[in-house]
């Protein structure tokens, strides 16, 4: 790392880049595309990333460097997969970005992570685990399917890797750029609470 100031990163938006970046290299406007994020702050952040080391720049795009893939691993390992849904009968908003966390479940308070993602302008959020084999609301032991049986399948067809005690959760937003943000604010919050 370069001995003068690094300026630091903003979370949940660094965490955000580097896991759109997990797979292959890509460009500024697809992760632009991904991310509901402007153009100015994905540039800014990559920036941030590479004076950290984190990520490098290519004809091929923004790729994570070896430090980036140890940092996320460290960091993001417990998130299996985030994506857009679309419920049937609890979509709360125009977009919603859900993400699948192992065993996220644990000591967890609905309300606390509530507050953080409508901080960041979401306008609802879920959280669903899986208990018992059942996918059900964190706060209640009801199957989710006795319910909500469209997003119920929909949600174990989204996350088939969904174990006992894993944590869906699902930000709700006007704007996609939105739900992402409130998602990540969540997320950087729950990893952050691991470390």
């Amino acid at each position: 790392m370069t001995s003068h100031a690094v300026a630091p990163l903003r979370e949940p938006i660094a965490y955000q880049l580097l896991y759109e970046l997990r797979d292959a290299p890509l460009g500024r406007r697809t992760l632009v595309e991904r991310t509901g994020l402007t153009e100015s702050v994905v540039r800014t952040e990559l920036e941030k990333l590479k004076v950290h080391e984190l990520v490098s720049f290519s004809k091929m795009g923004t790729a994570l460097t070896t430090r980036g893939r140890r940092f996320l691993t460290l960091k993001l390992g417990s998130i299996i997969d985030v994506r857009d849904v679309q419920l049937h009968d609890l979509m709360l908003d125009r977009h919603a970005r859900a993400a699948h966390v192992r065993r996220g479940r644990d000591h967890f308070s609905a309300w606390l992570y509530r507050d953080i993602a409508v901080r960041q302008g979401a306008t609802a959020t879920l959280f669903l685990t899986k208990h018992q084999g059942v996918l059900c609301f964190v706060d209640e032991h009801e199957a989710l399917a006795v319910k909500n049986p469209h997003d119920s399948l929909m949600l174990a067809e989204v996350f088939p890797k969904l174990q006992n005690g894993d944590l869906i959760v699902i930000v709700f937003g006007p704007t996609k750029g939105i739900a992402a943000r409130g998602l990540w604010a969540v997320l950087w919050a729950l990893v952050s609470r691991k470390s």
